[in-house]
């Protein structure tokens, strides 16, 4: 089943609304998504953590059917038995809560890619579903068939995720009409400190939230020559090359 940008934020909007009680007000949707319980309560999956890959490049699988699994575990091929509606998630990104890092971010992110892949399965007709689910259940899937980036599903997953992580709702509240702008690799002061907010309330990388404000028209990108900050003194009119000119 191939959704649009539409379809996805309408599929994203319903399961949040539907896993905090019913939002009907703009200011209810400024509160963000844990996205373990949204998991555990709302999709019914149980969540689990393991070494997934000796060199760290599988992040998260999900099943559908009991199903085993084939990994590469300290430097040993090892098959394991994982049941249905299960979302495993390398073990190193399992850490204490604290200040967003990297790997909370990443952990979120594959949590919510993960959820929304069974978000997808669960929508294909019945008959394709019985499909995919024997195949899976006779192992019959590759890694490389459930992370390819190039899998229009990987696509649809990444977009899913990253609307149930980055509310549309949300973002609306908390920017309004105010535009970002992101001139080369850079930003001005103003614009940094709301970005790096929205990272931080939300726990996403920066990457992440930059493809989603892209996509949804809050910012926008200029080439690094057009740079320009209002807070940045040396714009002054007092000032000259940095140095102060006086009269």
């Amino acid at each position: 089943m191939k959704l649009s940008y539409t379809d996805i934020e309408r599929k994203a909007v319903n399961e949040l609304t539907r896993f905090m009680g019913g939002l009907t007000s703009r200011k209810e949707w400024v509160k963000p998504v844990n996205i373990e319980l949204f998991a555990e309560h709302q999709l019914g999956l149980n969540l689990d953590y393991t070494r997934l890959s000796d060199d760290g490049q599988i992040l998260g699988i999900t099943t559908y059917v009991d199903t085993d699994i084939k990994l590469r575990q300290y430097f040993r091929d090892t098959v394991i038995r994982v049941p249905a509606n299960t979302v495993l998630v390398d073990e190193r990104l399992k850490k204490p809560m604290r200040p967003p890092d990297i790997e909370q971010c990443r952990r979120h992110f594959t949590i919510a890619h993960e959820c929304a892949h069974q978000l997808l399965h669960r929508m294909e007709p019945d008959e394709r579903r019985r499909e995919m689910d024997a195949r899976y259940c006779n192992g019959e899937y590759s890694l490389r068939e459930l992370k390819t980036k190039d899998d229009w599903r990987e696509w649809q997953a990444n977009a899913l995720a990253a609307a149930l992580l980055m509310p549309a709702k949300y973002l609306a509240v908390m920017l309004g009409q105010r535009r970002l702008t992101l001139y080369g690799k850079r930003m001005n002061n103003p614009d940094k400190l709301a970005f790096e907010n929205l990272c931080n309330r939300l726990s996403v990388s920066r990457s992440t939230m930059s493809i989603r404000l892209k996509q949804l028209g809050y910012l926008k990108v200029l080439p690094a020559i057009a740079y320009t900050d209002p807070t940045d003194i040396e714009c002054d009119d007092d000032f000259y090359f940095g140095k102060t000119q006086f009269s």
